[in-house]
């Protein structure tokens, strides 16, 4: 759409930019012990990266409150760009386990403004082709997650700094990239908005809207079910199952792949017209179905297959909703991405640490079947979001 009055890039830089966000969101995991063993940190230290990290990202969520208003998203984004940039950077070039929590509470912050730009830049500016651009970002994350495991192998030890740094080289070679690519777009050709309006509207709308906070709530309850069979699948194969090191890691490898999967297919089908709500509803239920055969079946490769089956049925989730959302209300991008952010974060927060309580009285194989649940409701609250929005449906079949 808008290239000459809005601040924001190409689609490509976009999800290229969003590639190596995932990666650099997931580069603690693998590299965790490389950390320890160079910076003395103990277990409980690397967690407390986290958890600055996420004190970063609750920071941005408060002051983008105050300026979501004021600034173009396109330029929100590349704000959060810098951020990255700057913390990947400073944490190759230092030394100290000290700044090592800053910059990583610097990566919180540019991660939640990257996250939440991107998708209100795709669902706005380039509102006409939202339902194919959305998940295909969501796809390119999924990729990067999967591919961070294999990019940061030729770093593994004490060059472990290195993978951050040349993450963060990258992110600043896509964004120099993709403004230049901008400013001679803009020079060659000027084209009118022909969907999107100019200014947000009010948020009072979707905070009475019932449909958009049972919707937000099926958010809740994905992210925290992503995060737990991402977390706790590998652990109760590895624990429960007694497989090895390569099997245990190829079962988060097929549920990620799954997820990809599931993201790169939406956007066709949906543009063929199909109806989301069905797809949503029948990929929480089937989804849910996965994770209880995950639980119950003792053969490895049907456990595989169920679990990258359970990431492929729900794995659209996220995308969907901001397209129908946007669809409902294309002047609030801003705050339907704010909003699937938050609630995506308190499930994150909440269910994997159920999940936890309950298998330390039971087992994890239980607690695991037990979380399907989350995913069964889920398909329930989308049927009672369909009912209630049955008037808007016409409008959730977009070109």
């Amino acid at each position: 759409m808008l290239h000459d009055t809005v601040d924001t890039m190409h689609p490509v830089f976009l999800f290229a930019g969003f590639f190596f966000f995932a990666v650099s969101y997931n580069l603690l995991g693998p590299l965790a012990t490389n950390i320890m063993q160079t910076t003395g940190l103990s277990l409980s230290g690397s967690g407390t990266l986290v958890s600055f990290q996420q004190i970063g990202s609750l920071i941005s969520m408060a002051v983008s409150l105050l300026v979501m208003k004021r600034l173009k998203q396109g330029s929100v984004m590349k704000i959060g760009y810098l951020f990255l940039i700057v913390a990947l950077v400073s944490i190759a070039l230092s030394s100290t386990t000290t700044a090592l929590f800053i910059f990583y509470l610097i990566l919180g912050l540019g991660s939640f403004l990257v996250d939440s730009a991107s998708n209100a830049t795709l669902a706005s500016e380039y509102y006409e082709k939202r339902s194919l651009y959305i998940p295909l970002l969501h796809f390119c994350y999924s990729i990067g997650a999967i591919a961070t495991g294999y990019l940061i192998l030729p770093f593994k030890g004490v060059s472990w700094r290195w993978a951050y740094g040349l993450v963060g080289v990258a992110m600043a070679l896509i964004l120099i990239t993709g403004s230049v690519h901008r400013q001679a777009t803009q020079k060659q050709s000027k084209k009118k908005r022909d969907a999107e309006p100019t200014k947000d509207g009010p948020i009072t709308l979707l905070l009475k809207d019932r449909a958009f906070i049972l919707y937000t709530l099926v958010i809740m309850f994905y992210m925290g079910s992503q995060v737990i069979c991402a977390t706790w699948i590998p652990v109760y194969i590895e624990t429960e199952l007694g497989q090895s090191a390569s099997i245990t890691g190829t079962s988060l490898t097929v549920f990620w792949i799954g997820t990809a999967l599931s993201r790169l297919i939406v956007g066709p089908i949906m543009n063929r017209g199909a109806n989301p709500f069905t797809l949503s509803i029948w990929g929480m239920f089937l989804a849910g179905i996965s994770l209880v055969g995950a639980t119950l079946s003792a053969s490895i490769p049907i456990v595989l297959i169920l679990v990258l089956l359970c990431g492929f049925f729900a794995g659209a989730t996220i995308p969907m909703y901001v397209v129908i959302a946007s669809t409902w209300y294309p002047r609030n991008t801003a705050f339907i991405s704010l909003s699937y952010i938050v609630s995506g974060t308190v499930g994150r927060m909440i269910f994997p640490y159920l999940v936890a309580k309950v298998a330390s009285f039971s087992s994890l194989g239980f607690a695991l079947m037990l979380s399907s649940l989350m995913l069964i409701i889920s398909a329930f609250v989308i049927l009672g979001v369909r009912s209630a929005t049955r008037n808007r449906a016409e409008s959730i079949h977009t070109p």
